[in-house]
């Protein structure tokens, strides 16, 4: 099948999609209407789904007609005459932000809810990749999911899919994102590190109260906080190898009653990015090692509760980066690649991948000519529409090659 020029016949329908999910988003984990309507697409088109209690999103399911056979010993392991089965993913959810420009025709109806990030975008582009697949069923050799995923932007809300039976066997996993800081026309699937781990502490420091005009009576959680936040500095910069990225960021400090009293309680809240993944398995030890000497110091105590978020995405499976990147290049040609630096933002897609191999990549986005050029969850985002169908030719091309090269 040419499922570039399929796409591009569901033109219409894929950015329809997009502005009615744009005109109307929610938040993480309480995207229900969004889940209502693309159960309702699903409908539609014949594909049967599975939702979840007590979570938005649901899971589809594509059912390939051609015979898989060219497996070696197929007739031997009939089962394997289905084909495997490949995954496509898009998030659902939407940002707390005010949208900035009101005389699109596509503007957000809910105050204070926006679709900042691009995720109406990529649940519009599978849901053009699913019509495009559906009708073609004859030509899969395999099956084909497709997961919409609720609460990305919150952290590891991809993990309660998992726990769901969701990649009960799926043999691999795509994904894509949208990219503010690529020009329209272009995409980036490569091999190697992309995103970092995304992961939060709290640190409990506690003190003795005492008078402003009397310090020596108490001690001063305060002033331990302080130290502590100076000291998690020198982790990043004394106790890892300087060719490792790390940082290490306390955005929250909240303590004190009054401007002439010695604070006795103080909690911090940070955050830990990294791409190394054994250095990340030792940085709760690491820190609370370092805040309890800092705060003893100062008479003090400190406690630290680590919460470990997105695990760092990285493409490793070089097999997939390729039928990705070929997948591409299929679409928009060659000269679209576009290298891309490796980004301490995090993305809950690596959940996926520490349990079926995966791969995920970047559709350039902005597009100055028209005024779009505004970097994800600014007020103004806004993405060129004209990739849309280019996205969901990708999400289908993949499925596609993918299947045909593990049934032969």
């Amino acid at each position: 099948m040419d499922i570039k020029k399929l796409a591009a016949e569901q033109e219409e329908y894929i950015i329809a999609c997009r502005r009615h999910l744009h005109r109307h988003p929610e938040l993480s984990c309480q995207e229900f209407e969004t889940t209502k309507f693309i159960l309702s697409e699903l409908e539609k088109m014949g594909i049967p789904y599975t939702t979840f209690n007590g979570c938005t999103g649901c899971v589809a399911e594509i059912k390939g007609t051609q015979r898989a056979g060219g497996f070696r010993g197929a007739k031997h392991a009939p089962e394997l005459e289905c084909g495997r089965t490949v995954m496509l993913r898009a998030d659902i959810d939407a940002l707390p932000i005010n949208e900035a420009d009101h005389t699109k025709s596509y503007c957000s109806v809910n105050p204070g809810v926006m679709h900042a990030c691009g995720h109406d975008c990529h649940t519009a582009m599978l849901l053009g990749a699913a019509r495009i697949l559906a009708a073609h069923r004859d030509e899969l050799r395999g099956t084909v999911k497709l997961i919409f995923q609720m609460g990305e932007e919150i952290g590891r809300k991809s993990e309660v899919y998992v726990k769901r039976g969701a990649l009960e066997g799926v043999d691999a996993i795509f994904g894509m994102h949208v990219w503010a800081l690529m020009e329209a026309g272009t995409f980036n699937f490569e091999a190697g590190e992309r995103m970092a781990c995304s992961d939060r502490f709290t640190l409990q420091i506690e003190g003795t109260a005492a008078h402003a005009s009397t310090p020596w009576l108490g001690r001063d959680a305060l002033l331990a906080a302080s130290a502590c936040v100076m000291a998690l500095q020198q982790i990043s910069s004394r106790q890892n190898k300087a060719q490792n990225s790390l940082v290490i960021s306390v955005g929250m400090m909240n303590g004190g009653t009054g401007g002439d009293i010695l604070c006795d309680h103080v909690e911090l809240v940070g955050t830990v990015r990294t791409f190394d993944r054994k250095l990340r398995e030792n940085m709760p030890e690491r820190i609370a090692q370092v805040v309890k000497k800092a705060a003893e110091a100062w008479g003090c105590t400190a406690e630290c509760e680590y919460y470990f978020g997105p695990s760092p995405l990285i493409n490793d499976d070089e097999e997939l980066v390729q039928t990705a990147r070929g997948a591409a290049e299929k679409v928009m040609g060659k000269d679209a690649f576009a290298p891309l630096r490796r980004m301490t933002g995090a993305e809950d897609f690596s959940v996926y991948m520490e349990h079926v191999p995966g791969i995920f990549g970047y559709l350039g986005a902005r597009n100055r000519a028209k005024g779009i050029d505004c970097a994800h969850h600014h007020p103004a985002f806004d993405v060129d529409e004209a990739i849309l169908k280019d996205g969901a030719a990708i999400y289908a091309q993949f499925a596609l090659d993918y299947l045909s090269q593990a049934a032969s």
